[in-house]
């Protein structure tokens, strides 16, 4: 799961990863052997989902992601809900179950995987709202430990350096931008490139703000939604109400999909 997940240093594309594994694991194996990373899902808009989000036709109502399922794998439902302040509080993927709590500028993520501790991530934001420290505990004693410090220039992250309980020298990426988009990564001697639908403003349903909804927590704040990512090729398809309702990531000869369900306010 490497290529999507390369924007992120170190620490950030296991979690990633296991994001992603979360989600799609049995949907992306045949994927995997081409682009070692994204996932299939469908979105069934329904039709009340769909008249909430017409009820104001002069201004355009809040929609997020409340859905992914999977026409790959039946029966798997990922579900997310959010607090009376619009912030995420539960994600719900195949039995695996993450809640959300925030105090002030602290987010911590507590993740189960089938009711037994997985991980608890602990994130200290700017003003701006942009991860600056990040740690994430693999036993509930806190002793296997991963953490990733941020630096920003704005709000364009530049620098990530990434230490853990298992010692060793830290590991650091470093990010380019162009027009207010990240454009490339550098981990070591390994350089990621990223482009852009340049006339396609970011939303909902754009890769980096999926990965970024569920793991807690932003770093990458891009203009424009994300059209490649060294070769693999992202496409958007659009609802009547202006949703994105399809993401499909092509490589190669193989493709496959993710579609949302929405609740709007």
């Amino acid at each position: 799961m490497r290529i999507l997940c390369a924007a992120y240093g170190k620490w950030e594309r296991t979690g990633c990863e296991k994001i992603l594994r979360l989600l799609f694991l049995r949907t992306i194996k045949p994927i995997m052997k081409r682009i070692k990373t994204f996932a299939t899902a469908i979105f069934i808009l329904s039709f009340a989902t769909f008249n909430a989000c017409k009820k104001n036709n002069d201004k355009k109502p809040d929609c997020k992601i409340n859905s992914i399922t999977s026409p790959n794998s039946p029966g798997q439902q990922n579900t997310f809900s959010y607090d009376a302040n619009g912030k995420l509080s539960r994600f719900i993927s195949a039995g695996n179950f993450t809640s959300y709590s925030y105090s002030g500028n602290t987010t911590t993520v507590t993740a189960l995987d089938s009711g037994k501790f997985s991980s608890r991530t602990t994130i200290v934001s700017n003003d701006a709202g942009l991860a600056i420290d990040v740690r994430t505990e693999g036993d509930e004693a806190g002793t296997q430990w991963t953490n990733g410090y941020y630096e920003y220039n704005g709000d364009e992250l530049i620098k990530s350096t990434t230490t853990s309980s298992g010692g060793g020298a830290a590991v650091v990426t470093t990010y380019t931008w162009s027009n207010h988009n990240m454009v490339s990564s550098l981990t070591d001697t390994t350089t990621t490139i990223f482009g852009y639908y340049t006339d396609k403003p970011v939303q909902n349903g754009d890769y980096f703000r999926l990965v970024q909804l569920i793991q807690g927590y932003e770093i990458v704040r891009n203009k424009n939604l994300l059209k490649s990512v060294s070769g693999s090729i992202l496409a958007y398809d659009f609802g009547k109400d202006g949703n994105i309702s399809t993401l499909s990531v092509t490589s190669g000869t193989s493709s496959t999909f993710l579609d949302f369900g929405y609740q709007c306010n």
